[in-house]
């Protein structure tokens, strides 16, 4: 098959909408099809010569026109002027198109496959209409704002063949709000993890002054996230064990209030920043092995894709009853939950977890073995055959 992918989010800005992407694209064309994505061009001082890691048969095009996103580096929105996308279809008619967000790029994939009758398959990755979304992309939060937001966003999926949703809690608000195509639940999938001998882990740890139980955070630092109340509860298990370190890779607009944060807290010494780390070096040299438990307090989380890779390297998750965690992570079994907001409900998950090592030991199995579900090639199997059908 001819595939044509259409996402806003793609490197060199880092998501899991980016990373699901790449392994979806690496993955179909590993299978022999003909992949090619459509992406918001870079500024000329981020643009890649080669994306490491991608499959070299996949064909990348940047769209021509494209607007920097406020306070979210490197993250870019296309303006939809179809000519270029239609020069490049016209040459080589896809089979099938897939987008991956409903604005720009999206907006782009949607009309120009209805134009060629081809399938459209549709992914909902994030709610953009919810409170901490509007605030970051400079949009009022009013209610009209957040239902015109929902009602563009349903409208736009209605329009495809098939929806794709990560978590069961995409559909069901989908669903609530009016979406009355088919949907089907598909993890984003993760791609194989090859792992570093164990003493290279240890030195690394050693290197950043790990020697005592961490906790680790993969994301973009920005209001959404949640990370004040990370920060709250991570203060609390410092008071227990004053080794216990937290690590933060990522960046975002969210930094310097972070970082006033820790000071005030008197934590500085026992966080460790990293900063951006590129996906493929995050991966090669197992980042997310430098803690012993993944922590979030986002509640604005489909599928994290960050949260998805933690657990295949064996790490017990900790997150909020919100969203889609509750359905990736089993309370009690690979992972705790707490309620939303809740610092001290989190403190008491992290210091439990921390404890017990029997219970972490268990967990981390438990991790392992609920990240075996998610493998790109079990997903691809399913997204292959959602394509197959759509085409046939």
């Amino acid at each position: 098959m001819r595939i044509c992918l259409f996402t806003d989010s793609f490197l060199p800005y880092i998501s899991g909408v980016s990373s699901a992407v790449f392994n979806q694209a690496n993955e179909m064309a590993s299978r022999g099809h003909d992949v090619s994505i459509f992406h918001p061009r870079a500024k000329r001082q981020d643009q890649l010569d080669s994306i490491l890691g991608l499959d070299p048969s996949i064909s990348c095009f940047g769209l021509p026109l494209s607007v920097p996103t406020p306070n979210i580096p490197k993250l870019r929105f296309s303006v939809p002027l179809f000519l270029f996308t239609y020069r490049r279809l016209k040459k080589k008619s896809p089979d099938l198109i897939h987008v991956h967000t409903e604005f720009g790029c999206g907006l782009e994939g949607m009309l120009l496959g209805r134009w060629k009758k081809v399938p459209v398959i549709g992914t909902f990755h994030t709610f953009f209409a919810e409170p901490e979304y509007l605030k970051q992309f400079h949009i009022p939060n009013f209610s009209f704002t957040r239902k015109a937001m929902w009602k563009y966003s349903v409208t736009f999926f209605n329009r495809c063949t098939h929806i794709v949703s990560p978590s069961k809690s995409v559909r069901d608000n989908l669903v609530q709000r009016g979406l009355s195509t088919q949907a089907t639940l598909l993890s984003n999938g993760i791609e194989r993890i090859q792992f570093r001998p164990k003493e290279e882990i240890s030195a690394f740890r050693r290197s950043l002054g790990i020697d005592d139980f961490a906790f680790i955070y993969v994301g973009r630092i920005s209001p959404e996230k949640s990370l004040e109340v990370m920060l709250g509860a991570f203060n609390q298990v410092v008071r227990v064990n004053p080794k216990a370190k937290l690590v933060i890779v990522g960046a975002g607009p969210s930094d310097p209030s972070i970082d006033r944060k820790l000071e005030e807290f008197g934590i500085s010494n026992n966080v460790i920043r990293t900063g951006r780390i590129e996906r493929d070096i995050l991966m090669k040299e197992n980042y997310p092995l430098l803690g012993d438990a993944f922590v979030t307090a986002s509640k604005t989380e489909n599928q994290p894709v960050s949260l998805l890779e933690a657990m295949a390297f064996g790490l017990p998750m900790i997150g909020p009853r919100a969203r889609g965690i509750p359905e990736l992570v089993q309370h009690g079994n690979d992972g705790l939950i707490f309620e939303p907001d809740d610092e001290f409900g989190m403190a008491n998950a992290m210091i439990r977890l921390m404890k017990d090592e029997t219970l972490h030991r268990e967990m981390s199995a438990a991790a392992l073995r609920n990240a075996n579900e998610h493998r790109i090639d079990k997903i691809g199997d399913r997204l292959e055959k959602i394509y197959q059908d759509a085409v046939g």
